[in-house]
């Protein structure tokens, strides 16, 4: 499909040879790898940059899992701030030398992804750093996510949209910009089954913190023994009627590979989950030949 596109927009893909495959249609792939750093990432981590800059801040500092960090040390070299990044020494870390690159500096940090956001959540208040983090200044976030929606719906109504999800910003950012413009599709959270508070509470009703949770290379971008949105998560899924699943890293590898094979993309696992997410939905609830939309990022 042909598709008039700004520089700040990511293409929408009809997936005919998937649809073919798996006897699913109509797959559309919002490719959110076509931003500068490969992934969604990026769309946040312009907006709290410019913010940054507005108030005049000289630095800004996020925790994060890879690509988070590596969005907010690219756009803080374009716009001449210091960058701070901290990150889980034990994570894969592939991306850190690309955050040098940019001029970022790495600290890394003993314990699980959310001591790396405390960690630098007392750095900016100590340093006085613009404080980036999850949470910290939600409606930037959800604001900017929402951007996604707003392209979507140039080019189709949607019947459900699949969203990769850890903290769940992504989720309520793009449930908030279908609020928005007055379209509401099923909003559906896909996220890893080795620990995600989002999935954990939306099954059990549980708000506790997930203390059996595993890391892996695959999931770390999905894992979230805190999520940081969990409340308008649910609320969002709630509202719009979706669903979240959850699923094991070989699904991950699994569905990253069909992606590669029938459309010669290549996503990271932990996105291509929301392939896994959509085969299940039309399995669990029956529906089939809608307009369903996966949220598909890179980082690799």
């Amino acid at each position: 499909m042909e598709t008039e596109l700004n520089s700040d927009e990511s293409p929408l893909l009809r997936a005919i040879s998937l649809e073919e495959k798996l006897r699913i249609s109509k797959i559309y792939l919002k490719l959110e790898a076509a931003n500068p750093t490969k992934t969604h990432k990026d769309r946040i981590a312009k907006a709290h940059v410019k913010r940054a800059k507005a108030l005049g801040f000289s630095g800004i500092t996020v925790g994060t899992c890879g690509n988070y960090g590596t969005s907010i040390a690219y756009f803080a070299e374009k716009e001449g701030l210091r960058a701070v990044i901290f990150i889980p020494r034990h994570y894969e870390n592939s991306r850190v030398e690309e955050m040098k690159r940019h001029g970022a500096e790495v600290i890394f940090v003993d314990g699980p992804y959310e001591s790396a956001v405390f960690m630098s959540k007392t750095f900016a208040a100590t340093m006085n750093y613009y404080d980036a983090n999850p949470g910290s200044q939600p409606m930037i976030d959800y604001e900017a996510y929402s951007l996604i929606s707003k392209e979507i719906l140039k080019e189709i109504e949607p019947y459900a949209v699949f969203v990769p999800v850890g903290n769940g910003s992504t989720l309520v950012g793009v449930y908030y910009g279908f609020k928005k413009y007055g379209k509401m599709p099923k909003i559906i959270g896909v996220t890893t089954s080795y620990g995600n508070q989002i999935l954990n509470a939306f099954y059990t009703g549980s708000m506790e913190e997930v203390r059996d949770f595993v890391e892996t290379h695959l999931n770390e971008p999905l894992v979230s023994s805190i999520s940081f949105d969990l409340q308008n998560a649910l609320e969002a899924v709630k509202a719009s009627k979706g669903y979240v699943f959850g699923f094991t890293d070989d699904t991950a590898l699994k569905y990253a590979k069909i992606l590669e094979m029938s459309e010669r993309i290549k996503v990271l696992p932990a996105s291509a989950l929301t392939l896994a997410g959509l085969v299940k939905f039309v399995r669990k609830f029956g529906v089939n030949n809608e307009n369903f939309v996966l949220l598909l990022t890179g980082g690799v």
